[in-house]
Protein backbone atom coordinates (compact mmCIF):
# COMPACT_ATOMS: atom_id res chain seq x y z
CA UNK A 1 0.00 0.00 0.00
CA UNK A 2 1.29 3.40 -1.14
CA UNK A 3 1.38 6.33 1.49
CA UNK A 4 -0.86 8.10 -0.88
CA UNK A 5 -3.45 5.53 -0.56
CA UNK A 6 -3.12 5.38 3.27
CA UNK A 7 -3.55 8.91 3.28
CA UNK A 8 -6.60 8.75 1.27
CA UNK A 9 -8.03 6.06 3.72
CA UNK A 10 -6.97 7.84 7.08
CA UNK A 11 -8.76 10.96 5.59
CA UNK A 12 -11.73 9.13 4.59
CA UNK A 13 -11.85 7.73 7.91
CA UNK A 14 -11.16 10.57 9.65
CA UNK A 15 -14.55 12.03 7.63
CA UNK A 16 -16.37 8.96 8.53
CA UNK A 17 -15.69 9.43 12.45
CA UNK A 18 -16.56 13.27 12.32
CA UNK A 19 -20.02 12.08 10.47
CA UNK A 20 -20.58 9.53 12.69
CA UNK A 21 -19.83 12.30 15.99
CA UNK A 22 -22.41 14.11 14.48
CA UNK A 23 -25.00 11.50 14.02
CA UNK A 24 -24.70 10.22 17.34
CA UNK A 25 -24.60 14.33 18.45
CA UNK A 26 -28.40 14.11 16.63
CA UNK A 27 -29.73 10.76 18.00
CA UNK A 28 -28.76 11.72 21.61
CA UNK A 29 -30.51 15.07 21.47
CA UNK A 30 -33.58 13.11 19.82
CA UNK A 31 -33.93 10.52 22.51
CA UNK A 32 -34.37 12.04 25.95
CA UNK A 33 -37.32 14.21 23.58
CA UNK A 34 -38.46 10.54 22.56
CA UNK A 35 -38.82 9.28 26.24
CA UNK A 36 -40.80 12.44 27.03
CA UNK A 37 -43.18 12.16 23.99
CA UNK A 38 -44.06 8.48 24.97
CA UNK A 39 -44.37 9.33 28.86
CA UNK A 40 -46.97 11.66 27.79
CA UNK A 41 -48.83 9.53 25.21
CA UNK A 42 -48.60 6.32 27.63
CA UNK A 43 -50.30 8.77 30.49
CA UNK A 44 -52.99 9.98 28.00
CA UNK A 45 -53.86 6.78 26.66
CA UNK A 46 -53.80 6.15 31.00
CA UNK A 47 -56.08 9.20 31.27
CA UNK A 48 -58.49 8.04 28.50
CA UNK A 49 -58.52 4.58 29.73
CA UNK A 50 -60.32 6.12 32.63
CA UNK A 51 -62.49 8.13 31.70
CA UNK A 52 -63.82 4.98 29.76
CA UNK A 53 -64.02 2.98 32.72
CA UNK A 54 -66.12 5.84 34.19
CA UNK A 55 -68.39 5.87 31.45
CA UNK A 56 -68.55 2.41 31.57
CA UNK A 57 -69.35 2.50 35.05
CA UNK A 58 -71.99 5.44 34.50
CA UNK A 59 -73.80 3.44 31.97
CA UNK A 60 -74.08 0.36 33.82
CA UNK A 61 -75.98 3.08 36.94
CA UNK A 62 -78.17 4.38 34.27
CA UNK A 63 -78.76 1.15 33.20
CA UNK A 64 -80.10 -0.46 36.39
CA UNK A 65 -81.68 2.98 36.91
CA UNK A 66 -83.94 2.18 33.32
CA UNK A 67 -84.24 -1.11 34.53
CA UNK A 68 -86.05 -0.05 37.80
CA UNK A 69 -87.90 2.63 36.51
CA UNK A 70 -88.75 0.16 33.43
CA UNK A 71 -90.18 -2.46 36.36
CA UNK A 72 -91.98 0.24 38.47
CA UNK A 73 -93.49 1.89 35.16
CA UNK A 74 -94.96 -1.70 33.76
CA UNK A 75 -96.21 -2.47 37.49
CA UNK A 76 -98.21 1.15 37.30
CA UNK A 77 -99.56 0.39 33.93
CA UNK A 78 -101.05 -2.88 35.31
CA UNK A 79 -102.11 -1.11 38.42
CA UNK A 80 -103.78 1.32 36.33
CA UNK A 81 -104.70 -1.14 33.78
CA UNK A 82 -106.58 -3.35 36.91
CA UNK A 83 -108.05 -0.16 38.04
CA UNK A 84 -109.87 0.98 35.12
CA UNK A 85 -111.27 -2.75 34.56
CA UNK A 86 -112.82 -2.60 38.08
CA UNK A 87 -113.95 0.86 37.66
CA UNK A 88 -115.74 0.00 34.51
CA UNK A 89 -117.48 -3.11 36.03
CA UNK A 90 -118.55 -1.11 39.12
CA UNK A 91 -120.00 1.59 36.72
CA UNK A 92 -122.12 -0.90 34.65
CA UNK A 93 -123.20 -2.41 37.53
CA UNK A 94 -124.19 1.06 38.81
CA UNK A 95 -126.08 2.19 35.77
CA UNK A 96 -127.74 -0.96 34.77
CA UNK A 97 -129.10 -1.33 38.74
CA UNK A 98 -131.84 0.49 41.01
CA UNK A 99 -130.10 3.04 43.55
CA UNK A 100 -129.37 1.77 47.04
CA UNK A 101 -132.43 2.11 48.80
CA UNK A 102 -134.45 3.00 46.67
CA UNK A 103 -136.29 1.19 44.03
CA UNK A 104 -138.60 3.12 41.76
CA UNK A 105 -140.04 2.48 38.67
CA UNK A 106 -138.57 3.16 35.58
CA UNK A 107 -141.48 5.50 34.73
CA UNK A 108 -141.06 7.47 37.96
CA UNK A 109 -137.37 7.89 37.59
CA UNK A 110 -138.61 9.20 33.49
CA UNK A 111 -141.00 11.63 34.86
CA UNK A 112 -138.40 13.12 37.51
CA UNK A 113 -135.22 13.30 35.44
CA UNK A 114 -136.98 14.21 32.29
CA UNK A 115 -134.74 11.84 30.22
CA UNK A 116 -135.43 8.64 28.93
CA UNK A 117 -133.48 6.04 31.34
CA UNK A 118 -132.41 3.90 28.40
CA UNK A 119 -130.99 6.51 26.32
CA UNK A 120 -129.31 7.78 29.79
CA UNK A 121 -127.64 4.33 29.96
CA UNK A 122 -126.12 3.86 26.58
CA UNK A 123 -125.16 7.23 25.95
CA UNK A 124 -123.08 6.38 29.70
CA UNK A 125 -122.41 3.31 27.76
CA UNK A 126 -121.11 4.56 24.67
CA UNK A 127 -118.70 7.25 26.64
CA UNK A 128 -117.27 4.80 29.11
CA UNK A 129 -116.34 2.36 26.59
CA UNK A 130 -114.87 5.43 24.81
CA UNK A 131 -113.07 6.41 27.24
CA UNK A 132 -111.52 2.92 28.23
CA UNK A 133 -110.59 2.72 24.26
CA UNK A 134 -108.71 5.84 24.47
CA UNK A 135 -107.01 5.04 27.62
CA UNK A 136 -106.06 1.35 26.96
CA UNK A 137 -104.88 3.37 23.50
CA UNK A 138 -102.35 5.20 24.99
CA UNK A 139 -101.31 2.60 27.92
CA UNK A 140 -100.39 0.43 24.94
CA UNK A 141 -98.75 3.46 22.87
CA UNK A 142 -96.81 4.27 25.94
CA UNK A 143 -95.59 0.84 26.54
CA UNK A 144 -94.42 0.79 22.86
CA UNK A 145 -92.26 3.68 23.16
CA UNK A 146 -90.42 2.95 26.14
CA UNK A 147 -89.80 -0.33 24.88
CA UNK A 148 -88.71 1.41 21.74
CA UNK A 149 -86.55 3.75 24.07
CA UNK A 150 -84.94 0.90 26.08
CA UNK A 151 -84.08 -1.25 22.81
CA UNK A 152 -81.95 1.58 21.33
CA UNK A 153 -80.42 2.57 24.98
CA UNK A 154 -79.50 -1.10 24.69
CA UNK A 155 -77.98 -0.70 21.24
CA UNK A 156 -76.19 2.71 22.15
CA UNK A 157 -74.94 0.69 25.05
CA UNK A 158 -73.77 -2.26 23.35
CA UNK A 159 -71.80 -0.17 20.87
CA UNK A 160 -70.24 1.92 24.22
CA UNK A 161 -69.33 -1.61 25.70
CA UNK A 162 -67.62 -2.94 22.67
CA UNK A 163 -65.59 0.82 22.06
CA UNK A 164 -64.71 0.38 25.89
CA UNK A 165 -63.55 -3.25 25.58
CA UNK A 166 -61.14 -2.20 22.63
CA UNK A 167 -59.64 0.49 23.80
CA UNK A 168 -58.97 -1.47 26.81
CA UNK A 169 -57.52 -4.06 24.87
CA UNK A 170 -55.24 -1.54 23.35
CA UNK A 171 -54.24 0.13 26.79
CA UNK A 172 -53.32 -3.38 27.90
CA UNK A 173 -51.41 -4.34 24.55
CA UNK A 174 -49.33 -0.81 25.02
CA UNK A 175 -48.82 -1.50 28.86
CA UNK A 176 -47.52 -4.89 27.97
CA UNK A 177 -45.14 -3.55 25.00
CA UNK A 178 -43.63 -0.83 27.81
CA UNK A 179 -43.11 -3.28 30.28
CA UNK A 180 -41.42 -5.74 27.55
Amino acid sequence: MTDEAAGRIGAMLEEMSARFELVVEAVSGVAPRLDTLKREIFAQFAEVGGQIRFLSEQIAENRRGISAARGDLGAEIARIGEALGRTRVEFREEISGPPAGKPRTAEHRDAASGISLGDFKHEMSVASETAAKKLSAELKRTNAALTNLARKFDRFDDRITVQTRDQDQRIRKLERKRSA
